[in-house]
């Protein structure tokens, strides 16, 4: 047996216990390394020794970097912290729940970058928020911004600079990644999510409007994310209740929709965040878009983005109640998503999602070689805006 393969298998024997000791309360999960169970969910016999290894490096290092974790409560939990340790997990999402003000935010961030040195991992544990303005605002401080629709009636130039105030308040925080700006152009007044999220109707002032907001929150030194793919502003409803319809044609959507995104793309946008909408006019049919391969697949063929993909959180109401989270993690890297945002707050449903992405990367379900490569575009991700941290390396001096 490979050495990386022998490390692929004690790491799933690993998740299974963090799994098993949350979920039948056995015993509370210890904060070091757990005991390595006898058993897993998925038959080691699937992986024979004899089997050649792709050298894609290791599987549960890849896992762990296109995952992000959420939680309740201010303090780093066993469960969350195995796994960000044993799990090797890169990313977490922070709601306002999870710190006391902007100081509180500041000490989090602290012990994450301690974490990250101590579980020895190879890149910044990222870390994301939402901080659009307005209603959607996790910090509030001074640097806290309006809703886009009223910074956007002051030009451009007015956006950039109001964005990269908020982007530098929030890197002197640690905050890494904002999931912002909204691109949605909001066209019908029966939308119940974008509402003042948006920066208008008109697509032809939304798209420069988004450019500047990527570059504003670039200048400031936090990177940014457009949201939401392929656009929510024309549907009627609210995916965090139900998934909501938008019946437009594909020339309608590269009419109204696209031109901000493509514009956000062009100022170099790190992140696009794909949504819960059915947009059968895009071939998404009866599937939600972002677990639509033919959806996403546009980012990279019509839109020519380079970058990460990221999906909108998988607790949703509308994604919820219809897909228990290990399966929908599942569909939204299969659909081409490089990075999932779990959110469901409880580290054992996420060590569940952890599991099935492995059984699916055994199973051949999951491409292995695509997997690799959305972990490389999220570790080059965690590497540009995470926040440094002392390797352990260097703290045992080796």
């Amino acid at each position: 047996m490979t050495r990386g393969l022998r490390q692929d298998l004690i790491a799933f024997a690993v998740i299974g216990t963090v799994i098993a000791g949350v979920m039948l309360n056995a015993r509370p999960i210890p904060e070091s390394r757990p005991v390595i169970a006898a058993s897993s969910p998925v038959p080691v016999e699937q992986v024979p020794a004899s089997s050649p290894v792709p050298d894609l490096g290791s599987l549960q290092e890849d896992i762990g970097s296109v995952l992000v974790v959420s939680w309740q409560g201010t303090e780093i939990s066993p469960g969350l912290r195995s796994l960000l340790d044993d799990g090797r997990v890169g990313g977490v999402l922070l709601f306002a729940s999870n710190f006391s003000g902007p100081e509180g935010l500041h000490a989090l961030s602290d012990s994450l970058q301690a974490l990250a040195s101590s579980a020895c991992l190879d890149h910044p544990i990222l870390v994301m928020l939402d901080q659009e303005g307005g209603q959607v605002n996790r910090v509030q401080a001074a640097f806290a911004p309006p809703s886009q629709l009223q910074v956007g009636s002051g030009g451009p130039d007015h956006v950039r600079a109001v964005e990269s105030a908020s982007a530098a308040g929030l890197h002197q925080l640690g905050v890494g990644l904002d999931l912002a700006p909204v691109a949605d152009v909001r066209t019908n007044p029966r939308d119940q999510v974008i509402l003042d999220r948006s920066f208008g109707s008109n697509p032809a002032l939304v798209a420069p409007l988004v450019s500047a907001a990527v570059q504003g929150l670039h200048d400031g030194g936090v990177g940014a994310t457009l949201k939401h793919f392929p656009g929510l502003g024309g549907a009627a409803g609210d995916p965090h209740v139900a998934i909501p319809t938008d019946p437009e044609s594909e020339a309608r959507w590269e009419q109204v929709q696209m031109p901000a995104f493509a514009a956000g793309i062009a100022a170099g946008a790190d992140a696009v965040m794909t949504t819960a909408v059915y947009v059968p006019g895009l071939g998404g049919g009866s599937t939600p878009a972002m677990f639509s391969a033919p959806v996403v697949g546009r980012l990279r063929s019509q839109l020519g983005f380079g970058g990460v993909i990221v999906s909108d959180s998988l607790s949703m109401g509308g994604i919820d109640e219809r897909y228990p989270l290990p399966e929908a993690t599942v569909l939204a890297l299969t659909a081409g998503n490089d990075l999932v945002l779990l959110g469901s707050g409880d580290p054992a449903n996420e060590a569940e999602a952890m599991a099935a992405v492995r059984a699916a990367a055994l199973s051949g379900r999951l491409d292995r070689a695509a997997l690799h490569e959305s972990a490389m575009r999220v570790n080059q991700l965690r590497d540009k805006w995470g926040r440094r941290f002392t390797h352990c390396r260097a703290v045992k001096g080796a």
